[in-house]
């Protein structure tokens, strides 16, 4: 039974039953406009609060209404959501705010990596004494020009292998004695002593001036051997690191260099 027929089988005229068709139907697409709420209700029914300037939907046991928002400033604002003001989120690169690329926001954010005063992006590699860009750190832990021939070693400041990695950069550097190899050595503060790491060169890596310029990475702990049993071994963490030059450089400059590690020494085995 059609609603028409059965407000005509109620007793209605025509006109009366079409007047209250007409009213539900400019309800429906009203969505229930009115300064009141409508007097009949029913869960999920949505009603436009004019008084209020609030869109509203009844609740599923129908005994109240929900604000979904307001649009009392003439658009439509979400409820329960947090709104930024338009000087917070308007773009220094756009004019249209909000709406914000992956372009800008690239843009923005190596400005202020590149920035001078901005802290270091320890993630790539850096001068291990520098902590922002511009403060004229450069890493030389030895250079020539300004500290005239080194004894046999080069020593590097305390080091954290736990939290960085670390390079020696040996840039253009010349030995006394050039038939001697240059190593590296690494000092385990548990031992109390010096322990070789590597050969980083020898006579072959010189040019035709006999220099060096060659660059070596400190990884990680040192494994050395605790006992005689091959179950008995352990980590040992060193905490600085030397260049053994046999005699003595006399030309050039050493350079150290460190970036975060993405993998604590404190987890090795």
């Amino acid at each position: 039974m059609t609603q028409a027929t059965y407000l005509l089988d109620t007793g209605h005229t025509k006109a009366q039953a079409f007047a209250m068709l007409q009213g539900v139907l400019s309800a429906i697409q009203s969505g229930n406009a009115g300064a009141t709420p409508p007097a009949e209700t029913a869960a999920g029914m949505i009603w436009v609060d004019t008084d209020g300037r609030a869109l509203k939907m009844r609740n599923v046991p129908n005994n109240g209404w929900i604000t979904l928002g307001s649009f009392a400033s003439g658009s439509f604002v979400p409820a329960g959501v947090n709104q930024l003001t338009e000087a917070q989120a308007k773009d220094a690169l756009s004019e249209i705010y909000g709406a914000v690329t992956g372009q800008i926001l690239a843009a923005a954010i190596d400005a202020r990596v590149r920035a001078t005063g901005a802290p270091v992006n320890e993630a790539v590699w850096h001068p291990h004494d520098a902590a922002r860009v511009g403060d004229g750190a450069t890493g030389v832990i030895w250079d020539h020009a300004m500290n005239g021939n080194s004894g046999q070693y080069i020593e590097t400041p305390e080091l954290s292998p736990g939290e960085y990695e670390y390079r020696l950069h040996l840039i253009d550097v010349q030995t006394n004695n050039s038939n001697r190899d240059i190593s590296l050595e690494v000092y385990i503060p548990d031992r109390s002593e010096w322990r070789p790491y590597r050969t980083i060169l020898s006579s072959t890596y010189q040019d035709r001036d006999r220099r060096y310029t060659v660059t070596s990475g400190l990884n990680g702990g040192l494994l050395t051997e605790r006992g005689k049993s091959s179950i008995d071994q352990s980590y040992y963490k060193y905490n600085r690191a030397r260049i053994n030059a046999r005699s003595y450089l006399r030309h050039g400059t050493v350079v150290l260099v460190r970036r975060k590690t993405y993998f604590p020494l404190d987890l090795m085995p």
